[in-house]
């Protein structure tokens, strides 16, 4: 199972977010659902980082991604539309395949 955590401000920004782990959906090569986090979370971080040109803590590894963002930088609005539509696409994904991928938020107005 592929576990997302994501972490909001007390301004509701996502300041934090990080995907560990193998959907095992499929084989390796095959598997649909790691191969669509994997592309959405990418992305988001290509977007932040080629786009907007964001410095991020960030580390890779296989099965491993992780991702700090400043809270001075979470609360421009064009970063909180790339990480907010990244979340909505890891949503839409947890819908279908939620036996295969789990999303933890935490933080944020309510905690």
């Amino acid at each position: 199972m592929i576990l997302i955590k994501l972490e909001r401000d007390n301004y509701n920004n996502i300041i934090h977010f990080s995907g560990d782990g193998h959907a095992e959906y499929a084989n390796s090569g095959e598997d649909i659902v790691c191969a669509a986090v994997s592309a959405i979370l990418q992305t988001a971080v290509f977007g932040l980082l080629s786009y907007l040109e964001v410095d991020l803590n960030i580390e890779v590894k296989d099965g491993w991604l992780y991702c700090d963002l400043d809270s001075k930088v979470a609360k421009d609005l064009r970063v909180k539309a790339i990480l907010e539509t990244m979340l909505i696409g890891l949503k839409e994904t947890e819908k279908t395949y939620g036996e295969y991928l789990n999303i933890i938020e935490g933080g944020g107005k309510n905690d």
